[in-house]
């Protein structure tokens, strides 16, 4: 793939964007469920890391339980995995130079 990432990771990418395409908007720990992620701080890593640039992330706080809610940026509702391999290898190069 020449993207350099961990052999797990892309899978989970790639799982986290099936799901947010087939249900809209989850909190992290739901995609963590899933996806099978040990941990929810493996799905915030991975939307930090890795698809800031395709989703939204907004924290809600009701009756003092807060959670983040994830979604798809408007416009990338089509995003699959070669997208964000591009967008990983290109945010590389740049960073590289």
């Amino acid at each position: 793939m020449g993207s350099n990432l961990h052999k797990t990771t892309v899978p989970k990418i790639a799982a986290i964007l099936n799901l947010l395409k087939v249900n809209g908007e989850m909190h992290i720990r739901g995609l963590a469920k899933k996806i099978g992620a040990k941990s929810p701080f493996t799905v915030t890593h991975i939307l930090d890391n890795y698809l800031d640039f395709f989703v939204d992330i907004k924290e809600v706080e009701l009756y003092g339980f807060k959670a983040k809610l994830v979604k798809l940026k408007l416009g990338k509702e089509n995003t699959n995995i070669d997208d964000v391999i591009k967008y990983i290898e290109l945010k590389r190069r740049i960073r590289n130079r």
